[in-house]
Parts: structure tokens; sequence; C-alpha cells
């Protein structure tokens, strides 16, 4: 797969290229001072946007993209790889985002994360389907900045084996997990997704790995199905007086109509929970989706982990 390349050459490359485009937006910029007639002032203010060019290459140039070492290869042995990300404030958006925003590993590897909240607000990192992670680094004390609301009690969404220590100010979230699945997966702080607060996992493929098949589905052999549909409505993330899916309450048949989507409509992220653990979506995104086949009549409650507010319940019974 000639797309994937290995760190050092991938990033001279990238490097190259950069450099390359500011030259000749250097020489765009000159070749105007000279062609113009305009004002000294303009001319110092095209000198000046010049010189901050160059400054920002060499900052781009010095960046932790361009200069950290070790950066993983295609089909190399799966390793374990300590991986440290850390929220923090934008200097220049003013805006909660991720450090570092870009996390790659090699198809198979074992990743230690420790996820740290030096805030005085909840924060989470969330991977959706296929690896369906949430790590949410919140503890007493903590503010929910889209309701207002402060954590009384530590975070009950978390995946299983995810360690929380701290107070708030100084919380970090550990978890360890195997990236089983190769590709380029997002990952967001559910809280604050709205306003930028993403990340991206890259996850180079490994034959020596082998491969994973992705499945957020159960069917049943020989019986076809219909699917029924349920809306996550607008607002759903901020409306607390609203249970949030649309219908909040079906009923379905086995071998008829017994498969569910849940469709996003809300501008914020969501799950589709089983209460007693039976199904769980991982987190949806904006006008992203989540299927599931019942096979076993009885009645499933569910939420969204991230809204408690939010509830439904599926009727399942036998078919004929």
């Amino acid at each position: 797969m000639t797309g994937w390349r290995s760190g050092r050459n991938g990033l001279s490359s990238l490097a190259a290229v950069v450099i390359v485009l500011l030259l000749a937006l250097f020489v765009v910029s000159v070749v105007y001072i000279d062609s113009t007639q305009g004002t000294a002032d303009q001319v110092s203010q095209l000198t000046s946007e010049v010189s901050q060019l160059s400054s920002n290459q060499q900052k781009l140039l010095n960046s932790s993209f361009f200069t950290q070492k070790n950066l993983p290869v295609m089909n190399q042995p799966p390793t374990i790889r300590t991986i440290r990300e850390t929220w923090y404030l934008s200097p220049s958006a003013h805006q909660d985002r991720f450090d570092p925003s870009f996390i790659v590993v090699n198809q198979g590897d074992t990743i230690q994360l420790t996820f740290i909240d030096n805030d005085t607000v909840a924060h989470d990192f969330v991977i959706g389907p296929p690896y369906s992670i949430v790590v949410n680094a919140t503890v007493p004390g903590l503010i929910n900045d889209l309701t207002g609301q402060v954590f009384t009690t530590p975070a009950r969404n978390n995946s299983p084996g995810v360690v929380v220590k701290g107070i708030p100010g100084n919380v970090s979230a550990t978890y360890s997990f195997v990236a089983q699945y190769s590709g380029i997966f997002e990952f967001v702080c559910t809280y604050h997704a709205s306003i930028g607060m993403i990340g991206y996992l890259v996850v180079l493929p490994n034959l020596a790995y082998g491969s994973a098949t992705i499945s957020t589905t159960q069917t049943v052999a020989g019986k076809p199905t219909t699917s029924v549909a349920v809306s996550i409505v607008p607002g759903a993330g901020t409306n607390t007086s609203s249970k949030g899916y649309s219908p909040d309450t079906i009923t379905v048949v086995l071998g008829v109509n017994n498969t569910v989507t849940w469709t996003n409509a809300d501008s914020a992220p969501h799950t589709v929970t089983a209460n007693d653990g039976t199904f769980y979506s991982g987190n949806i995104a904006t006008s992203g989706s989540f299927t599931y086949t019942f096979t076993t009549p009885g009645t499933y409650d569910y939420h969204c982990t991230y809204h408690p507010w939010m509830t439904g319940a599926v009727i399942v019974k036998a078919g004929t």
C-alpha cells in the first residue's frame, strides 16, 4: 500500500512540501510588492506579512509533529506504546483541545493511554465503533459544560478497566487496549466536540497481525428482517425534559422487524446503552447511526451514557 509511508520518510516528504509552499508564497508576496506602485505603508504591511509567514514556517518545522521520534512503520511486530493525552486551552482559539491531536500506532499494538485533565470542567476521550472506548477523567467537583451540572460522583460511563485518580485541576484516567482495527478513527471530548476538541487515532495496517472484522450488528441466520428506525432528536443533549429518542418505546417481533437503527440527528454525540449491558453503541457522532438485531424476547431498557435523562425501551416479542 503505497499510500502509507514510514515515519521518517513521510515526515521528510511532508516537511519538504510545506517548505516549498511557504517559499512559493514568499516569492508571490515579493513579486506583488515589486509590481505594485502602492504607498510605503502597503509595502511595509506586505513585508510584515512575509516576515510573519517565515516565522510560522519555523514554528511548524519545530512542532512536535515534525520532531517526534520513532514513529511506527508498517508491518512491524506489535509492541506496547505509552500514550499521554492531555487537555489544554488553545492560546489562539481560546478553546479546549487535545495534545497531541494525532496518535499513530501499529495494528496489534497495546496502547497504554493516560488522559490528563488539568481543567476545572469535565473532559473525556471517546472513540466510536469499532473501538467503542470511553475514558472520562471526571471526579466530584468538576462541572459539565453542557448542563452546568456539578459532578458529585465519579464518572459512571467509563469503559471497563478505566482507572481515574486525582482532584479537580489535576485528574488522570488510565486505560489499556489493543489497536485491533487499522484505519483512521476520530476521538472526541463529548463535552466539547462542537468547539473542535477532536483528534485522530491512526492505526497503520499490519500483515503480521492479521485483519479484524468490524461489526456492530447481530443477525438471525436465515431470517431476513426489516429495520425499525429510531431518531435521536435535535436538542436531546441539552433538553433535560426530553427523553431524546423518538419513538422512545418500540415493539418489535423476532423474524419480522427485530433490527433497530438509531440515527443521531442532534449536534452533540450520544450513545445507545442497554441498562443490562446487552448492547452498547459506543460514541454516535452527529449524523452517525447504530444498528442492533435483537434475538431474544424481552424488554430492553436503554439510555445515553452522556445524558442520563435520555431513556428508551425496546420490547421484543417472539415470532409466530
